[in-house]
């Protein structure tokens, strides 16, 4: 009976040492913004928020995520041929869309469904609070 504890702490504890290293080596997702900005690598964002939308067509601004971590898009409202709108208010929602970086990876997340995918060849660093912003 000895033996069999004996036995089953010492394989214990390899686990218990792994499951620590493991856990540690997991780094938190933080909020991030680009430096720069490639036209493929703008590309890339426009093609992902677009499968967010459902193949809807989505153009991003040459300075997306330059400034903040997070971009909000609102869906257009249907307008007459004088550009007002139909009905007059809408209540299209807002989706945000916010850039973040864990370790070395850039990931996009859709902040409405939770959903994250990892951007390739794309560098971005974490973001730092401005002071009054």
């Amino acid at each position: 009976m000895i033996k069999r504890q004996r036995f089953m702490s010492l394989l214990a504890v390899p686990f218990a040492c792994a499951s620590g290293c493991a856990s540690m080596s997991v780094q938190s997702a933080q909020e991030a913004r680009f430096v720069s900005l490639s036209e493929p690598q703008k590309a890339q964002v426009e093609a992902q928020i677009s499968q967010w939308f459902g193949g809807t067509p989505v153009t991003l601004a040459d300075s997306v995520f330059s400034q903040a971590s997070t971009v909000t898009i609102e869906r257009r409202s249907h307008t007459d041929n004088r550009g007002l709108p139909i009905e007059g208010r809408h209540d299209n929602p807002a989706f945000v869309f916010t850039l973040l970086k864990q370790g070395e990876v850039c990931l996009l997340r859709n902040d409405n469904s939770g959903e994250q995918v990892e951007l390739s060849d794309v560098e971005c660093v974490v973001a730092v609070d401005q002071p009054g912003s």
